[in-house]
């Protein structure tokens, strides 16, 4: 597959735009968990996205998966789409949003470590400054001390770590295969191979699911989930992870606490305040020191 080479500005565009959609899920999310089960919101999301992409995917023709690598596709399917999806919003019905989004900063640091385990990436003094200094803004402005380890609390905790792994892991495997097809493609097929277990897992809430009880306010954070927090961000993130490292890809979510209160200040009145100031220019400086060396490395090689 041949493709024209990016300048660096789109990447990082791409890679943030992703994260604004990742961003938005908790306050989406939450309103909607109030009335819709957890597995049955997961199957909602996850089915209505593929559907979505292979929409998506048809537009420029239908590119099919090849038999050696279906395979491959359903390992990162379950990764990044089934046993992600389902302990995220597990975690999140369980423990509140300040504690998810000071999780979710963990993932540059499993995805750095499992690159570096697995030999797909060097571990360098600039990756691990950068994220030092990332994820000190990001607890700063999130305040630590008041991350809450009560008993409910602290198992959506557990399940929300476990998610970081899972989609860290997720991030290094899937690079490569990447190369090789349309990021449509790849994402329709992930979700594809991913809504599989959620469904099977959701199936007995789901026939004990009563629609009519679900508020209009509800539906609308469901499709606003489905549509901004899933479909777009999956394939912005896949688009740059075809032509940057998985470690830069998971730099950016620690955008993820600046652009939600960047959100909270335009939409919610709430007022900027130093340590706002302090937070963002860490992570900031964190994602510069990281990424930023004149380009961003190539695409994986076919």
């Amino acid at each position: 597959m041949t493709h024209r080479r990016e300048r660096p500005w789109e990447i990082h565009l791409a890679l943030a735009g992703a994260q604004t959609g990742f961003a938005l899920f908790p306050i989406f999310g939450k309103l909607a968990l109030g009335l819709i089960p957890p597995l049955v919101f997961a199957a909602f999301r996850v089915v209505s996205a593929a559907i979505l992409l292979d929409v998506i995917r048809s537009v420029n023709g239908r590119e099919s998966i090849r038999p050696g690598d279906r395979r491959k596709i359903l390992l990162y399917g379950l990764l990044g789409v089934s046993f992600n999806q389902i302990l995220f919003i597990l975690g999140l019905s369980m423990t509140t949003a300040i504690n998810t989004t000071i999780l979710t900063a963990t993932i540059p640091v499993f995805t750095i470590a499992a690159a570096a385990l697995l030999g797909r990436e060097r571990m360098t003094v600039r990756a691990a400054a950068g994220i030092a200094l990332a994820g000190a803004g990001a607890l700063a402005l999130l305040n630590a001390q008041r991350f809450d380890w009560s008993s409910l609390a602290f198992r959506g905790d557990l399940l929300l770590l476990a998610n970081s792994l899972s989609y860290s892991l997720y991030l290094v495997l899937s690079r490569p295969i990447l190369a090789h097809y349309r990021v449509a493609t790849f994402t329709a097929a992930v979700f594809r191979y991913g809504a599989l277990l959620i469904l099977v897992l959701a199936w007995p809430e789901l026939k004990r699911f009563e629609p009519s009880r679900v508020t209009p306010l509800a539906w609308s954070c469901l499709a606003g989930v489905i549509v901004f927090c899933t479909v777009v961000p999956y394939l912005l993130n896949s688009w740059a992870l075809a032509r940057t490292h998985a470690s830069h890809v998971a730099f950016y979510v620690f955008l993820q606490p600046v652009i939600a209160t960047v959100l909270a200040i335009l939409i919610l009145g709430e007022a900027l305040t130093w340590k706002t100031v302090l937070a963002a220019g860490l992570i900031f400086a964190g994602l510069a020191i990281g990424l930023v060396r004149g380009q961003l490395p190539a695409r994986p090689v076919p």
